[in-house]
This record gives structure tokens, sequence and C-alpha cells, in this order.
């Protein structure tokens, strides 16, 4: 087992929406554990890499991540003391050059100079290019074949994107989808993202090869709205409720 904190007993902040953050947050956590699991958060990017190279077999090799840029993941653990499922993010800076434009010149997957020499991003998705702010990409979605259909994932996608709101604020949280994977994202249980209906994206990642790539995200006000985070706090005033994508 990786060094880690119980998801259920981490800090959300002093702010107006710390309570209804909160309050999703144990809302989550005592569905998952009532489905046999017990979800926590880990700050070692290591040792995530660790468990995708554990997991071939059921994971796609991971994206590579810019190893100053901040990070974290959330697991599921069993009854066993094994981690069963996985949502990571990693925290972009997007202000000055917006997520499609650090695709392109993959400053979002390396630190500056560190790319490898055959690696290559083609981005052509719109939304991607208009992306811009502190971004949260969520990366590493994972779930051992004998968890799947437990009603896992996108509780767990739903829970890392409240903590990453906690600790960052981020305008956006994206994702990167697999056209395996379209169909799992698609379902009600994503939230109210957009997701792109063409692969938008196509990265050639070194040792891996060429990947086609859809382009999801959801807004800082979807994710409140996802997690009743606006709605429950009484008389709250002041937040713009804009460009919410469909479910």
């Amino acid at each position: 087992m990786p060094d880690f904190r119980l998801v259920e007993t981490l800090p959300l902040g002093t702010g107006p929406l710390a309570p209804a953050l909160g309050a999703a947050r144990d809302r989550l956590c005592a569905e998952l554990i009532a489905r046999g699991v017990t979800p926590i958060l880990c700050e070692s990017w290591r040792d995530l890499q660790a468990l995708n190279a554990r997991h071939r077999d059921s994971w796609f090799p991971m994206l590579p991540k810019p190893a100053s840029a901040p990070a974290f993941w959330l697991g599921l653990v069993d009854g066993e003391g094994e981690v069963v499922a996985t949502h990571a993010v990693v925290l972009v800076d997007c202000t000055a050059s917006s997520f499609g434009a650090r695709l392109v010149d993959l400053s979002a997957l390396h630190d500056p100079g560190l790319a490898p020499g055959d690696e290559w991003a083609f981005v052509a998705s719109e939304a991607a290019h208009d992306t811009r702010g502190l971004v949260a990409w969520i990366v590493a979605g994972w779930t051992r074949p004998d968890w799947r259909g437990a009603g896992l994932f996108h509780r767990l996608g739903e829970l890392v994107r409240l903590v990453a709101m906690a600790r960052w604020n981020p305008k956006w949280v994206v994702g990167l989808v697999d056209p395996e994977t379209v169909a799992v994202w698609s379902g009600r249980g994503g939230g109210r993202r957009r997701l792109e209906e063409r692969p938008g994206i196509l990265y050639h990642q070194s040792g891996v090869g060429r990947l086609p790539l859809h382009f999801m995200r959801w807004s800082r006000c979807a994710m409140h709205l996802d997690s009743d985070a606006i709605s429950n706090v009484h008389g709250y005033v002041g937040y713009e409720i804009v460009n919410i994508p469909s479910r």
C-alpha cells in the first residue's frame, strides 16, 4: 500500500461552499464504502505508475505528466488492502497558453526540453484551444476487471473532481478520452460535461504509438451543480452560472 490519507477526513477549505462540498464528499464516500471499498488520496505519482505497470493487462499505459506539475490521485481499496480503482488529476496552468496549445507544444505532458524527440500532438478541438486558466486534467481512470460493473467508476470520478475543486479551484476540469471508453463517459454518471463526438486530438506517445483522443471538459459551475454545492448554500449570491455543458 502507498502512503495515503482517507478522503473522508480531508479538509475542504473554509469558503462559503465548503460545507456543501463536504456533504457531497461524505455522500460519495458513504456510497463507495457501502460497495466494499475505501477511498484514499495519495501524493506519490511513482506509486501510481508502479500500480499501472502491475496491471498493464487491464489498463492503458499512463500519459506522461510534467514532473514539476502538482498532482494527486485517488484510489479505492478493497477489504484485502488492494487498490482496485483509480482516478488521478494534474494541475496545468493555461493562463498564458490554452490547454490545446500546451498539448501541441507538449508542455502539458513534459517539463520544457524533456519531451522525447519522437513525440508530437495535433489538436483540432476548438474547445481545447478555448480552455484557458487553471485546468485540472483528469488522467489514469481505471477499475480492476473483477470490480467493473459495481458502480465505482463515476462515483470515484465525481469525487476526484470535487477534491480537485476544493484544492485548486480550477476554471476547468478536462479529460482526454480513448475511443474505447467514450461509451462509459457518455452516460449520465459523467455529470454536466462536454464530450466531443469525434477524436479531435491525435497524440503520438513515445513507446506507445498514435492515440486518437476525444476532448472532454467540465466548467467550474457545472461541477458545483453536479455536487449540489450551489443549491445547498442558502443565500449564496454572486456565482454566475454560464456555459453549462449539457449531460
